[in-house]
């Protein structure tokens, strides 16, 4: 079983080497940001079916799937900074690609090259995170990191539509194409490669007789695919739930115009953006486990709350829930991922965490779609179903995973 560092005392965050990284993550989220809202009306453009829409969508997911564990792996063998570089240039290059598209099969093709660009850039700075951090501080990192993606993603929307307003609907991508090269040139002038905490090493030394990590070794880890799990039910949540099935029982059942739907989703990121500044120390005191355990259970609890609610107020009540679980919920499970990540495994691990979480987007929207159409489960029995996966998760976590134990001195 992998042994792991006991907490470091509290200590200044590595700002020099985390600051390329939260500048990289927040433009290229705004990048994403500008274009993602505006591709439906910008595929409208040429006339299609809502199905084929959707694809520009599923593709980009798809492109970061492909890409992901490759880049992950490969990472670990030639260095970060190769694919923070290479990242946000495909991305650049699949913007330019998707703004000059005079068809929509072109167009398709483009949102898979960005999709490619999304996976390299992803998986290698948050490999990158878990490579600079220690036990103790990775709350602190994990929790700047998602507030970079939000504050990214949140500022993206409103430039993206005043683009499309004065310039039309390729300006968003032409900007996106702008935003990724400024990324690539911070990745290139301002990335240092970090080198590793010895003291963090969860290879056995030499001549004790146990043996080296290996991928196999840590995919069939209990703790670890626990946690897998529990990352698959996160994306899969932000997907079936929060983008898909809440919009439609809050008009359905309450009769929500569209406007006050938009606004409890805004609830939702308002309570997770808000709690953010404690995310971080709380994680590094009370711990990443315990954390990740009543955040996941948090997430269960508001989903039956929405499933079952018979008054507004539940409904209203149980969006600020998920917000304030879902603060707590990304940073305690990255960390809690990353401490289990042996040297010389983090680049090939962070890359299948990618893959499960990545899976778990791709695949929600078609399980929703499956249970409204093929059973009468509705809506509502989406999201009950979405709440046992987590609430089994958390289980399997608490009760079918051991303490790793602190290695003797």
């Amino acid at each position: 079983m992998l042994q792991i560092a006991p907490p470091a005392s509290r200590s200044p965050l590595p700002l020099k080497q985390i600051g390329p990284i939260l500048a990289l993550i927040v433009l290229v989220m705004a990048g994403n940001g500008m274009v993602v809202p505006m591709m439906s009306l910008y595929a409208q453009q040429f006339a299609v079916s809502g199905t084929l829409v959707g694809m520009m969508i599923t593709l980009f997911g798809v492109g970061r799937l492909v890409a992901n564990l490759p880049a992950g792996i490969a990472s670990e063998r030639f260095g970060r900074k190769p694919f923070l570089c290479l990242g946000p240039a495909i991305i650049a290059v699949g913007a330019v690609g998707a703004a000059l598209a005079e068809s929509f099969e072109p167009l398709l093709a483009w949102r898979f090259v960005q999709g490619v660009g999304s996976g390299v850039y992803m998986t290698v700075s948050a490999t990158v995170l878990v490579q600079i951090s220690r036990v103790g501080e990775r709350g602190r990192i994990m929790a700047l990191y998602q507030g970079g993606l939000l504050f990214g993603a949140g500022i993206g929307p409103g430039i993206g539509g005043l683009l499309v307003a004065g310039f039309g609907f390729a300006a968003p991508f032409w900007a996106f194409a702008l935003v990724a090269t400024a990324a690539f040139l911070v990745a290139l002038l301002a990335f240092r490669e970090p080198a590793p905490h010895p003291e963090e090493s969860a290879v056995p030394a030499a001549g004790t007789g146990a043996p080296a990590p290996s991928l196999r070794g840590l995919l069939t880890e209990p703790t670890f695919l626990y946690l897998s799990l529990i990352n698959f039910g996160v994306f899969f949540t932000r997907t079936a739930s929060q983008w898909v099935t809440i919009p439609l029982i809050a008009a359905q059942s309450f009769g929500m115009p569209v406007a006050v739907i938009g606004g409890a989703l805004t609830l939702i990121a308002t309570a997770n953006f808000l709690m953010l500044p404690m995310v971080g120390s709380v994680i590094d005191r009370v711990g990443s486990r315990v954390v990740t355990i009543w955040s996941t259970v948090a997430t269960a609890v508001s989903l039956l709350m929405i499933a079952f609610a018979g008054h507004v107020a539940i409904f209203w009540a149980a969006m600020v829930l998920m917000g304030v679980a879902g603060a707590f919920s990304g940073p305690s499970v990255a960390a809690a991922l990353a401490d289990r990540m042996p040297r010389g495994l983090q680049g090939p691990a962070m890359g299948v965490q990618r893959v499960v979480g990545d899976a778990g987007f791709v695949v929600a929207p078609l399980f929703v779609g499956l249970i409204y159409d093929a059973t009468r489960l509705g809506n509502e029995g989406a999201v009950w179903i979405n709440a046992i996966l987590m609430g089994s998760a958390a289980a399997l976590f608490a009760f079918g995973a051991r303490r790793e134990p602190a290695p003797k001195a």
